[in-house]
């Protein structure tokens, strides 16, 4: 019976989630990123189809692409990007709206593959399915993620990909054997080839299989096999799944770790009230973010994790760990404080948020996942008191719940408690301009002119918003250049020194406003003249 429960509790929350993607991939608009990821994978099938013939069928015949040695992005890991635009030609997609609805369902399915390998990690560090649920709910029930799991083809994808890799290595570590090495070589190499930030699994996997070794857990003889198999067979597979490293493997390779260091990124976020470089942002960047769009819910479930993690590493000392379960205790504090220090300690370039870093978060629910369970196991805790955790916790999905199905489509700009009021004038809301397609929608359905003029006056990508609109639709719509011809200006207020809307007062009036939990994330004003 209870095996029953299991398998039907599983299979509706996958198959919830499938269903709930299915219906909502086509509502998002198109991000900054989108277009320049396309064109990535897009330079890559293209040497692909140039360099064997046999996929020539696969060359792009309707847009100019640069080649792969001159192209500025060559060093960018396409493990995602050429399946998927290989994919597109493949069926032949031609209008843009089409493309980019189809790569957002792409995005979306890859996300669902992270969704598992929380679960999967979950289950099997607490030996409780209901936990390995409650985790992966937790990940789809973290607003922003869940928005950008349907258009951030970059840190999404490497998040998921990095959990699943999380997942083999756990695997590996546990139980060394040669299918464990192969299946960790796999998951490893793909996401070394989205980003270089993935070299962190073969580091950990390497120094604990030696630790273990060093233990007297594991023979020399299986030790040299596994990490035989597992490192030759890692490089070799990021080296044949990155084309970029054909002409020159070690070169090429330690360039692309140059560059993810040092991103060739300079421009201005809003950061707690000020524009600054993201060259020059302070070390709390990261952890303040993260504290400020989380619920408060799994922040204080983390934080009671850490808490016990550090005190059983305290308690065993020299020992470190007791047991399997503590064992990935460890390596998930790792995988999340460790990366956090590297990029402050190498002053790497961070911007958008704290996107760059979403690979940290499933370690960041597992250590969460382990602070409720000790609540939960805590032997003076009793029932009643179980009771009012399973309330709060039941009053924490709901309401996340119901302010991502509010919000829909902009989860997004989801900000905790913590954050404060007027966060447009704090923080980058809108980064990726979701809000512009609704609002070119809003405008087409209420202004009937042929032709209309719209000037995105704020860090926006309106010009890539276009393409997901209809064939139809997108021939009305004239991004101005002029701003003394008559227009609809549009601003999400991002890279804007002064943030309220005096600027627009004289000439304009406001035509449409985009609002999330009042506050304002978009505006449409026009000009009065044009009425």
């Amino acid at each position: 019976m209870n095996q029953h429960i299991k398998c039907v509790s599983i299979g509706l929350f996958f198959f919830s989630l499938l269903i709930l993607g299915l219906n909502s991939y086509r509502q998002y608009g198109i991000s900054w990123d989108d277009p320049f990821q396309r064109l990535t994978g897009a330079v890559t099938v293209n040497y692909l189809a140039k360099r064997f013939s046999v996929l020539a069928f696969l060359a792009s015949q309707y847009e100019s692409v640069p080649p792969l040695n001159t192209y500025k992005d060559r060093d960018y890991g396409v493990a995602f990007e050429a399946p998927a635009f290989a994919l597109e030609q493949l069926l032949r997609l031609t209008d843009y709206r089409d493309i980019y609805m189809f790569r957002h369902l792409l995005i979306f399915l890859a996300s669902l593959g992270g969704v598992w390998a929380v679960y999967s990690l979950s289950c099997r560090r607490f030996s409780n399915w209901r936990i390995g649920l409650l985790s992966a709910l937790f990940l789809v029930l973290t607003p922003r993620l869940f928005a950008e799991s349907f258009y951030n083809s970059k840190d999404i994808v490497f998040m998921a990909a990095f959990a699943v890799a999380m997942n083999t290595t756990i695997s590996l570590v546990l139980k060394p054997s040669m299918k464990t090495a192969l299946l960790n070589a796999l998951a490893s190499a793909f996401a070394i080839d989205l980003r270089l930030m993935a070299l962190l699994l073969p580091i950990v996997s390497v120094v604990v299989l030696i630790t273990r070794l060093i233990r007297h857990e594991l023979s020399l003889r299986t030790i040299y096999l596994v990490l035989g198999i597992y490192l030759i067979t890692t490089c070799a597979l990021v080296v044949a799944m990155w084309p970029y490293l054909w002409s020159d493997p070690f070169r090429n390779f330690v360039q692309a770790f140059k560059h993810m260091a040092h991103f060739r990124w300079n421009f201005q976020v809003r950061y707690m009230g000020a524009l600054i470089r993201a060259t020059a942002l302070p070390w709390h960047y990261t952890l303040t973010w993260i504290s400020v769009t989380t619920p408060l819910l799994y922040l204080a479930s983390f934080l009671v994790g850490v808490f016990a993690t550090c005190r059983q590493i305290c308690a065993r000392r020299l020992q470190i760990w007791q047991d399997d379960g503590e064992l990935q205790d460890i390596i998930f504090a790792v995988l999340f404080f460790a990366p956090i220090a590297a990029v402050s300690l190498m002053h790497s370039v961070l911007y958008d948020g704290w996107r760059q870093m979403y690979f940290v978060y499933p370690a960041f629910l597992l250590l969460a996942a382990k602070g409720w369970m000790a609540l939960w196991s805590m032997q003076s805790l009793q029932n009643a008191y179980r009771g009012i955790l399973i309330a709060l916790t039941t009053i924490s999905v709901v309401y996340t719940a119901m302010w991502m199905w509010n919000a829909h489509p902009l989860q997004g700009v989801y900000f905790n408690v913590l954050a404060g009021k007027n966060l447009k004038a704090r923080y980058d809301m809108d980064y990726w301009g979701m809000g512009n397609r609704k609002a070119l929608e809003y405008i087409l359905a209420n202004d009937h002119s042929p032709l209309i003029n719209v000037w995105g006056d704020s860090w926006t990508p309106v010009i890539f918003s276009l393409l997901i609109l209809k064939s139809d639709d997108r021939k009305r719509i004239k991004l101005a250049n002029d701003k003394r011809a008559p227009y609809y200006v549009l601003t999400n207020y991002r890279g804007v020194i002064d943030t309220d809307n005096s600027g627009y007062g004289r000439d304009y009036d406001l035509f449409y406003e985009i609002k999330v939990d009042s506050e304002v994330v978009l505006s449409v004003f026009k000009w009065k003249e044009s009425r």
